[in-house]
């Protein structure tokens, strides 16, 4: 009578993984979508169905009563296996250390062979210079010259209009009195 039971009890859990096989080849081509959405963002965007069918792979090699008390807990019109799914997914497409990247990790390829007598490597020091820096630095000390000369606003505007700004006269946005404009900046040229 024993074996009786347990003989149903394992024909009703064959049924059970029957159906959650079902389940998940009705979800198949909208977890396909997921997949394909995050191994784009994580840059494997070839590898979706794989990340998918791995993520697959490991699901059914749980224990049948995990899969089936999985698939029995819903919230709302969906089952706790396909949150587990979407989780699985997500771990697998981004993770470094997730089942799916250790097992298909990509080796670095070396060429033992190379010849690197043939390489053109130049070791000369970094001999550049901070212009940004240099600039800065030259324009303050200029700044705190002429801040320090006894100069009228309008004299200090045209000064900061031709050496500062680099702008010539004839763009000069102020009133158009040529002479006195070239006087002044004669005067403070000098």
């Amino acid at each position: 009578m024993r074996d009786t039971k347990l003989k149903l009890h394992n024909h009703q859990n064959t049924d059970e993984l029957e159906t959650v096989r079902n389940h998940a080849n009705k979800r198949y081509f909208r977890w396909l979508d997921y997949s394909k959405y995050h191994c784009t963002l994580a840059g494997i965007i070839d590898e979706a169905n794989d990340v998918l069918n791995e993520t697959l792979v490991s699901l059914f090699s749980k224990d049948g009563n995990f899969l089936i008390r999985l698939y029995r807990t819903k919230k709302s019109q969906y089952s706790e296996l396909d949150f587990y799914v979407l989780r699985m997914i997500k771990l697998n497409s981004y993770s470094p250390t997730s089942p799916y990247k250790s097992k298909y990790k990509q080796p670095v390829k070396i060429d033992y062979d190379a010849d690197f007598s043939r390489l053109e490597i130049e070791d000369e020091p970094d001999n550049e210079s901070d212009r940004a820096g240099e600039t800065l630095r030259q324009y303050r000390l200029v700044k705190y010259i002429t801040d320090g000369l006894d100069l009228t606003d309008k004299e200090r505007q045209i000064f900061e209009f031709y050496f500062i700004h680099g702008m010539v006269y004839s763009q000069w946005p102020g009133p158009k009195k040529s002479k006195r404009l070239y006087e002044t900046f004669n005067l403070s040229y000098l």
